[in-house]
Protein backbone atom coordinates (compact mmCIF):
# COMPACT_ATOMS: atom_id res chain seq x y z
CA UNK A 1 0.00 0.00 0.00
CA UNK A 2 0.91 3.49 -1.00
CA UNK A 3 2.04 6.27 1.27
CA UNK A 4 -0.84 8.33 0.21
CA UNK A 5 -3.03 5.24 0.77
CA UNK A 6 -1.94 4.77 4.67
CA UNK A 7 -2.53 8.80 5.03
CA UNK A 8 -5.97 8.29 3.19
CA UNK A 9 -7.19 5.52 5.51
CA UNK A 10 -5.07 7.33 8.67
CA UNK A 11 -7.43 10.52 7.94
CA UNK A 12 -10.45 8.25 7.73
CA UNK A 13 -9.85 6.70 11.01
CA UNK A 14 -9.20 9.72 12.64
CA UNK A 15 -12.19 12.22 11.21
CA UNK A 16 -14.84 9.71 13.80
CA UNK A 17 -12.48 10.49 16.78
CA UNK A 18 -12.22 14.11 15.86
CA UNK A 19 -15.94 14.59 15.54
CA UNK A 20 -16.43 12.64 18.99
CA UNK A 21 -13.89 14.95 20.39
CA UNK A 22 -15.84 17.60 18.86
CA UNK A 23 -19.24 16.67 20.20
CA UNK A 24 -17.75 15.96 23.58
CA UNK A 25 -15.85 18.80 24.50
CA UNK A 26 -16.44 22.31 23.77
CA UNK A 27 -14.23 25.21 23.67
CA UNK A 28 -15.62 27.52 26.78
CA UNK A 29 -14.78 30.20 29.12
CA UNK A 30 -15.34 28.73 32.90
CA UNK A 31 -16.10 30.55 35.55
CA UNK A 32 -16.16 29.88 39.29
CA UNK A 33 -17.85 31.89 42.02
CA UNK A 34 -19.23 32.30 45.48
CA UNK A 35 -21.65 34.70 47.34
CA UNK A 36 -22.19 34.67 51.37
CA UNK A 37 -24.84 36.66 52.34
CA UNK A 38 -24.99 37.41 56.18
CA UNK A 39 -27.37 40.16 58.07
CA UNK A 40 -31.48 40.67 59.35
CA UNK A 41 -30.39 39.19 62.07
CA UNK A 42 -29.03 36.02 60.74
CA UNK A 43 -32.52 35.25 58.78
CA UNK A 44 -30.82 36.59 55.51
CA UNK A 45 -27.26 33.88 56.17
CA UNK A 46 -26.49 31.86 53.46
CA UNK A 47 -23.22 30.54 50.94
CA UNK A 48 -23.93 29.24 47.41
CA UNK A 49 -21.37 27.85 44.89
CA UNK A 50 -21.63 28.04 41.31
CA UNK A 51 -19.63 26.92 38.35
CA UNK A 52 -20.38 28.91 34.93
CA UNK A 53 -19.61 27.16 31.75
CA UNK A 54 -19.90 29.39 28.43
CA UNK A 55 -19.27 27.94 25.17
CA UNK A 56 -20.72 29.97 21.78
CA UNK A 57 -24.77 30.10 22.26
CA UNK A 58 -24.71 27.46 25.31
CA UNK A 59 -24.42 28.36 28.99
CA UNK A 60 -24.55 26.18 32.37
CA UNK A 61 -24.54 27.35 35.81
CA UNK A 62 -24.09 24.27 38.32
CA UNK A 63 -24.71 25.77 41.67
CA UNK A 64 -24.58 24.52 45.63
CA UNK A 65 -26.37 26.36 47.89
CA UNK A 66 -26.37 26.26 51.69
CA UNK A 67 -29.11 28.76 54.05
CA UNK A 68 -27.49 28.69 57.50
CA UNK A 69 -30.14 31.58 58.58
CA UNK A 70 -32.55 31.36 61.40
CA UNK A 71 -35.08 29.48 59.41
CA UNK A 72 -32.41 26.58 58.58
CA UNK A 73 -34.53 23.83 60.21
CA UNK A 74 -37.61 24.75 57.46
CA UNK A 75 -35.28 24.82 54.63
CA UNK A 76 -33.46 21.72 54.07
CA UNK A 77 -31.84 21.97 57.88
CA UNK A 78 -28.66 23.94 56.56
CA UNK A 79 -27.64 21.36 54.19
CA UNK A 80 -26.74 21.97 50.14
CA UNK A 81 -28.68 22.50 47.98
CA UNK A 82 -28.12 21.28 44.29
CA UNK A 83 -29.43 22.76 41.07
CA UNK A 84 -28.52 23.36 37.62
CA UNK A 85 -29.34 26.14 34.59
CA UNK A 86 -28.94 25.52 31.48
CA UNK A 87 -29.23 28.29 28.51
CA UNK A 88 -29.50 27.33 24.88
CA UNK A 89 -29.55 30.10 22.64
CA UNK A 90 -29.92 27.97 19.33
CA UNK A 91 -32.90 26.47 20.82
CA UNK A 92 -33.97 29.91 22.07
CA UNK A 93 -35.11 28.08 26.08
CA UNK A 94 -33.99 27.56 29.56
CA UNK A 95 -33.65 24.58 31.52
CA UNK A 96 -34.05 23.71 35.41
CA UNK A 97 -32.77 20.91 36.65
CA UNK A 98 -33.08 19.30 40.00
CA UNK A 99 -30.55 16.63 40.63
CA UNK A 100 -31.79 15.04 43.57
CA UNK A 101 -35.27 14.05 42.10
CA UNK A 102 -34.35 13.76 38.45
CA UNK A 103 -36.37 16.52 37.42
CA UNK A 104 -36.32 19.19 35.06
CA UNK A 105 -38.28 21.96 33.99
CA UNK A 106 -38.36 24.42 30.67
CA UNK A 107 -39.04 27.88 29.90
CA UNK A 108 -38.71 28.70 26.25
CA UNK A 109 -37.73 32.40 25.47
CA UNK A 110 -40.87 33.01 23.92
CA UNK A 111 -42.81 32.82 27.76
CA UNK A 112 -40.29 34.47 28.98
CA UNK A 113 -40.64 37.57 26.86
CA UNK A 114 -44.44 37.19 27.49
CA UNK A 115 -43.77 37.20 31.31
CA UNK A 116 -41.39 40.12 30.85
CA UNK A 117 -44.03 42.20 28.53
CA UNK A 118 -46.91 41.45 31.46
CA UNK A 119 -44.56 42.05 34.29
CA UNK A 120 -44.18 45.46 32.81
CA UNK A 121 -47.60 46.22 32.23
CA UNK A 122 -48.60 45.14 35.57
CA UNK A 123 -46.15 46.65 37.05
CA UNK A 124 -46.83 50.31 35.20
CA UNK A 125 -50.88 49.59 35.30
CA UNK A 126 -50.12 49.41 39.39
CA UNK A 127 -47.99 52.82 39.47
CA UNK A 128 -51.50 54.54 37.51
CA UNK A 129 -53.11 53.93 40.37
CA UNK A 130 -53.80 56.54 42.87
CA UNK A 131 -52.88 54.95 45.47
CA UNK A 132 -49.50 54.12 44.29
CA UNK A 133 -48.65 57.89 43.93
CA UNK A 134 -46.15 59.31 45.87
CA UNK A 135 -48.34 61.18 48.95
CA UNK A 136 -47.99 64.87 48.81
CA UNK A 137 -46.50 65.82 52.02
CA UNK A 138 -43.45 63.08 51.92
CA UNK A 139 -40.21 64.30 49.77
CA UNK A 140 -37.89 61.80 49.15
CA UNK A 141 -34.33 62.68 48.10
CA UNK A 142 -31.71 60.72 46.75
CA UNK A 143 -27.86 61.24 46.95
CA UNK A 144 -25.09 59.71 44.71
CA UNK A 145 -21.64 58.68 45.16
CA UNK A 146 -19.27 57.07 43.06
CA UNK A 147 -15.76 57.03 44.21
CA UNK A 148 -12.72 55.71 42.91
CA UNK A 149 -10.78 55.23 46.18
CA UNK A 150 -7.42 54.46 44.33
CA UNK A 151 -6.72 51.03 46.16
CA UNK A 152 -5.31 48.78 43.65
CA UNK A 153 -4.60 44.95 44.99
CA UNK A 154 -4.48 41.12 43.45
CA UNK A 155 -8.39 39.74 44.08
CA UNK A 156 -8.09 36.35 43.98
CA UNK A 157 -5.70 36.51 41.48
CA UNK A 158 -6.36 39.25 38.98
CA UNK A 159 -5.30 42.57 39.44
CA UNK A 160 -8.12 44.75 40.40
CA UNK A 161 -9.05 48.67 41.26
CA UNK A 162 -11.85 49.49 44.04
CA UNK A 163 -14.79 51.40 42.54
CA UNK A 164 -17.29 52.40 45.64
CA UNK A 165 -21.07 53.33 44.68
CA UNK A 166 -23.30 54.33 47.53
CA UNK A 167 -27.47 55.76 46.79
CA UNK A 168 -28.77 57.12 49.86
CA UNK A 169 -32.52 57.70 49.91
CA UNK A 170 -33.95 59.83 52.63
CA UNK A 171 -37.40 60.57 52.97
CA UNK A 172 -39.14 63.57 54.83
CA UNK A 173 -42.21 65.17 56.00
CA UNK A 174 -42.48 68.20 53.89
CA UNK A 175 -44.28 70.32 56.24
CA UNK A 176 -42.44 69.57 59.65
CA UNK A 177 -39.05 68.68 57.83
CA UNK A 178 -39.00 65.22 60.08
CA UNK A 179 -37.26 62.30 58.60
CA UNK A 180 -39.78 59.47 58.32
CA UNK A 181 -37.46 57.10 56.37
CA UNK A 182 -34.24 55.99 54.73
CA UNK A 183 -31.99 53.04 53.18
CA UNK A 184 -28.69 52.99 51.26
CA UNK A 185 -27.02 50.88 49.43
CA UNK A 186 -23.84 50.66 48.67
CA UNK A 187 -21.54 48.53 46.02
CA UNK A 188 -18.01 48.13 46.83
CA UNK A 189 -16.44 46.62 43.84
CA UNK A 190 -13.17 45.33 42.74
CA UNK A 191 -12.52 45.94 39.41
CA UNK A 192 -10.48 43.39 36.91
CA UNK A 193 -9.71 43.81 32.94
CA UNK A 194 -6.78 40.75 33.38
CA UNK A 195 -10.28 38.01 33.65
CA UNK A 196 -9.85 36.04 30.45
CA UNK A 197 -12.57 35.18 28.16
CA UNK A 198 -14.86 38.20 28.74
CA UNK A 199 -15.20 38.84 24.84
CA UNK A 200 -16.91 35.68 24.51
CA UNK A 201 -19.02 36.12 27.98
CA UNK A 202 -19.90 39.26 26.47
CA UNK A 203 -21.02 38.27 22.98
CA UNK A 204 -22.96 35.27 24.66
CA UNK A 205 -24.89 37.94 27.07
CA UNK A 206 -25.64 40.34 23.70
CA UNK A 207 -27.03 37.84 21.76
CA UNK A 208 -29.63 36.59 24.17
CA UNK A 209 -30.72 39.83 24.94
CA UNK A 210 -31.15 40.26 21.38
CA UNK A 211 -33.28 37.27 20.99
CA UNK A 212 -35.64 38.15 23.90
CA UNK A 213 -35.82 41.56 22.79
CA UNK A 214 -34.41 43.39 25.96
CA UNK A 215 -33.29 46.17 24.41
CA UNK A 216 -36.62 47.78 24.02
CA UNK A 217 -37.91 46.74 27.48
CA UNK A 218 -34.66 47.71 29.20
CA UNK A 219 -35.37 51.24 27.40
CA UNK A 220 -38.57 51.46 29.23
CA UNK A 221 -37.66 49.95 32.25
CA UNK A 222 -34.74 52.98 32.36
CA UNK A 223 -37.73 55.07 32.13
CA UNK A 224 -39.76 53.85 34.83
CA UNK A 225 -36.29 53.72 37.17
CA UNK A 226 -35.99 56.90 35.82
CA UNK A 227 -39.32 58.28 37.35
CA UNK A 228 -38.68 56.74 40.42
CA UNK A 229 -34.96 57.69 40.99
CA UNK A 230 -35.38 61.09 39.20
CA UNK A 231 -32.06 62.56 38.28
CA UNK A 232 -29.75 60.09 40.44
CA UNK A 233 -29.93 57.39 37.63
CA UNK A 234 -28.62 60.09 35.62
CA UNK A 235 -25.86 60.66 37.81
CA UNK A 236 -25.21 57.44 38.57
CA UNK A 237 -24.75 56.68 34.74
CA UNK A 238 -22.63 59.46 34.45
CA UNK A 239 -19.93 58.48 37.51
CA UNK A 240 -19.77 55.15 36.57
CA UNK A 241 -18.75 55.73 32.67
CA UNK A 242 -14.83 55.39 34.07
CA UNK A 243 -15.36 52.47 35.59
CA UNK A 244 -13.96 49.16 33.29
CA UNK A 245 -13.29 45.61 34.05
CA UNK A 246 -15.00 42.44 35.63
CA UNK A 247 -16.11 42.58 39.15
CA UNK A 248 -13.68 39.90 41.15
CA UNK A 249 -15.44 40.85 44.08
CA UNK A 250 -18.74 42.61 44.58
CA UNK A 251 -19.88 43.48 48.38
CA UNK A 252 -23.26 44.92 48.12
CA UNK A 253 -25.09 46.39 51.47
CA UNK A 254 -28.45 47.73 51.92
CA UNK A 255 -28.92 48.93 55.23
CA UNK A 256 -32.33 50.34 56.61
CA UNK A 257 -32.73 53.49 58.37
CA UNK A 258 -30.54 56.41 58.81
CA UNK A 259 -26.34 56.20 59.12
CA UNK A 260 -25.78 58.37 61.73
CA UNK A 261 -22.57 60.21 61.77
CA UNK A 262 -19.74 59.78 64.80
CA UNK A 263 -21.38 62.76 66.57
CA UNK A 264 -24.65 61.06 66.03
CA UNK A 265 -23.67 58.01 67.58
CA UNK A 266 -21.97 59.15 70.47
CA UNK A 267 -24.98 61.01 71.28
CA UNK A 268 -27.12 58.39 71.21
CA UNK A 269 -25.23 56.03 73.02
CA UNK A 270 -24.49 58.74 76.13
CA UNK A 271 -28.45 58.97 76.13
CA UNK A 272 -28.77 55.10 76.30
CA UNK A 273 -26.75 54.39 78.60
CA UNK A 274 -28.05 56.93 80.75
CA UNK A 275 -31.40 55.01 80.33
CA UNK A 276 -29.39 51.83 81.18
CA UNK A 277 -28.14 52.77 84.27
CA UNK A 278 -31.55 54.31 85.27
CA UNK A 279 -33.05 51.14 84.55
CA UNK A 280 -29.98 49.28 86.69
CA UNK A 281 -30.74 51.18 89.43
CA UNK A 282 -34.42 50.60 89.70
CA UNK A 283 -33.62 47.34 88.91
CA UNK A 284 -31.59 46.64 91.82
CA UNK A 285 -34.09 48.58 94.19
CA UNK A 286 -36.59 45.90 93.23
CA UNK A 287 -34.53 42.98 93.09
CA UNK A 288 -33.58 43.88 97.26
CA UNK A 289 -37.16 44.23 97.83
CA UNK A 290 -38.07 40.68 96.64
CA UNK A 291 -34.58 39.12 98.14
CA UNK A 292 -35.82 40.85 101.49
CA UNK A 293 -39.52 39.71 101.39
CA UNK A 294 -37.75 35.73 100.26
CA UNK A 295 -35.87 36.04 103.27
CA UNK A 296 -38.72 37.04 105.34
CA UNK A 297 -41.04 33.96 104.03
CA UNK A 298 -37.53 31.59 104.96
CA UNK A 299 -37.72 32.86 108.16
CA UNK A 300 -41.26 32.51 108.93
CA UNK A 301 -41.48 28.99 107.00
CA UNK A 302 -38.77 27.94 109.44
CA UNK A 303 -39.99 29.48 112.66
CA UNK A 304 -43.01 27.35 111.86
CA UNK A 305 -41.06 24.47 111.51
CA UNK A 306 -41.42 24.02 107.98
CA UNK A 307 -37.64 23.64 106.56
CA UNK A 308 -38.55 22.13 103.11
CA UNK A 309 -40.13 25.55 102.52
CA UNK A 310 -37.97 27.44 103.99
CA UNK A 311 -35.48 26.09 101.43
CA UNK A 312 -37.39 25.65 98.54
CA UNK A 313 -38.18 29.56 98.89
CA UNK A 314 -34.66 30.30 99.00
CA UNK A 315 -33.54 28.13 96.29
CA UNK A 316 -36.65 29.45 94.23
CA UNK A 317 -35.52 32.86 94.03
CA UNK A 318 -31.58 31.79 93.29
CA UNK A 319 -33.07 30.16 90.28
CA UNK A 320 -35.23 32.94 89.43
CA UNK A 321 -32.30 35.22 89.43
CA UNK A 322 -30.18 32.98 87.28
CA UNK A 323 -32.24 32.59 84.81
CA UNK A 324 -33.03 36.52 84.39
CA UNK A 325 -29.39 36.70 84.17
CA UNK A 326 -29.40 34.60 81.38
CA UNK A 327 -32.30 35.97 79.80
CA UNK A 328 -30.94 39.28 80.20
CA UNK A 329 -27.76 38.36 78.78
CA UNK A 330 -28.67 36.94 75.74
CA UNK A 331 -30.89 40.19 75.67
CA UNK A 332 -28.45 42.12 75.42
CA UNK A 333 -25.82 39.65 72.80
CA UNK A 334 -28.58 39.91 70.07
CA UNK A 335 -29.18 43.86 70.89
CA UNK A 336 -26.41 44.86 68.19
CA UNK A 337 -24.68 48.16 68.25
CA UNK A 338 -26.44 51.03 69.72
CA UNK A 339 -28.04 53.03 67.15
CA UNK A 340 -27.45 50.51 64.41
CA UNK A 341 -29.76 49.92 61.37
CA UNK A 342 -30.90 46.53 59.93
CA UNK A 343 -28.64 45.84 56.84
CA UNK A 344 -27.96 43.05 54.93
CA UNK A 345 -24.49 42.44 53.05
CA UNK A 346 -23.64 40.18 50.19
CA UNK A 347 -20.31 39.15 49.12
CA UNK A 348 -19.88 37.67 45.54
CA UNK A 349 -16.14 36.81 44.77
CA UNK A 350 -14.88 35.27 41.04
CA UNK A 351 -12.66 32.41 42.78
CA UNK A 352 -11.04 30.94 39.28
CA UNK A 353 -11.35 31.41 35.39
CA UNK A 354 -10.39 29.01 32.85
CA UNK A 355 -10.39 28.75 29.14
CA UNK A 356 -10.61 26.25 26.64
CA UNK A 357 -12.14 22.58 26.40
CA UNK A 358 -14.78 22.09 28.64
CA UNK A 359 -16.79 18.21 28.94
CA UNK A 360 -19.77 20.37 30.28
CA UNK A 361 -23.29 18.65 28.89
CA UNK A 362 -25.56 21.55 27.59
CA UNK A 363 -28.62 18.90 27.29
CA UNK A 364 -31.13 17.30 29.51
CA UNK A 365 -29.98 13.81 30.98
CA UNK A 366 -32.01 11.20 29.61
CA UNK A 367 -33.35 9.87 32.48
CA UNK A 368 -34.70 13.04 33.82
CA UNK A 369 -38.73 13.76 33.87
CA UNK A 370 -40.06 17.07 32.93
CA UNK A 371 -42.59 18.74 35.22
CA UNK A 372 -44.15 22.06 35.47
CA UNK A 373 -42.27 24.71 36.57
CA UNK A 374 -44.29 26.59 39.50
Amino acid sequence: MSAAGLSSRGLLLAVPALLALAVSAHAAVVMQEKTVSNGFGGFGNGTSERTIVIAGDRSRTDESSTYTGRFKTLAGGGKPKASAEITRLDREVFWYLDPAKKQYSELTFAQLREQIAKGMADAQSEMAKPEARKPDDVVTTFKVDVKRTGKKETINGFAAEEFVVTLTATSKDKSSGQEVGSYTMTMDQWLSTAVPGQAEVQAFYKQMAAKLGMDPQLQRAAGAAMAMYGDAMKEIAAKMKDMKGYPVRSTLTIQLGAVLTPEQQAELEKKQAAEQQAAAEEKKKKDAEKDAAAQGNAAQSLASGNVSGAVGGFLGRRLAKAAEKKANANAQSNAGTPGSSASITVVTDLVSVTTGATTASFDVPSDFKKVERK
